[in-house]
């Protein structure tokens, strides 16, 4: 009996270590969870407003800031599907159901010739894709699933190339007003020495 009774505490040791060990493990996975939540919660927020920041919505003078940000956007994993346009062949009734086809090289074509001109014109754009996969193909569908994470993508470089142009926006403003009190310093001061 004392070593029924031996075996059985070693088995009730190892259970408790394997819970010990599995809630460790539900823990960790539970704290992975609230902060890809906490994450998701707060690029929700900055895409709220980035509709409110004038550089998202302002026109670029030449078309090589949204073409680096296409090319970023094109070459990442995701975006393979979304490079050509739809094949009528392999798609019967692509045609009839979307009102207007569009893929990540109509969009190079429409920033080359500027009909394109901003972030958020971009942004809408490859919007447009999405959401003709998504009606096309189902909301439950592998396609869809793979336009999630590609809007994920694309919806980060845009946040990530606002950042960056509202960033280097506020070093110019700051470097014209350091140019100016020094301009203006200089100007007093030799009106001082005379």
């Amino acid at each position: 009996t004392s070593a029924a009774a031996a075996e059985a505490a070693a088995i009730a040791a190892a259970g408790t270590k394997t819970t010990v060990v599995k809630s460790k493990k539900e823990e960790m996975e539970a704290e992975k969870k609230a902060k890809q939540i906490k994450l998701s919660f707060e690029k929700q927020q900055a895409l709220l407003t980035l509709d409110q920041n004038d550089l998202y919505h302002k026109e670029h003078t030449d078309a090589t800031t949204l073409l680096a940000l296409w090319k970023r956007i094109s070459s990442h994993r995701t975006s393979a599907v979304f490079r050509k346009p739809v094949d009528p062949a392999l798609a019967p009734g692509y045609k009839e159901r979307i009102l207007f086809p569009i893929d990540l090289s109509l969009i190079r074509k429409m920033i080359v010739c500027r009909m394109i001109k901003s972030y958020a014109g971009f942004h809408r754009c490859v919007g447009l894709i999405c959401h003709n996969c998504v009606k096309f193909n189902g909301r439950e569908s592998d396609y869809s699933a793979l336009t999630r994470d590609f809007e994920d993508n694309v919806d980060e470089k845009v946040l990530e190339a606002v950042r960056n142009a509202t960033a280097a926006a506020a070093e110019a403003t700051a470097a014209t007003s350091v140019t100016a009190a020094a301009t203006d310093v200089a100007g007093h001061g030799s009106l001082v020495a005379r």
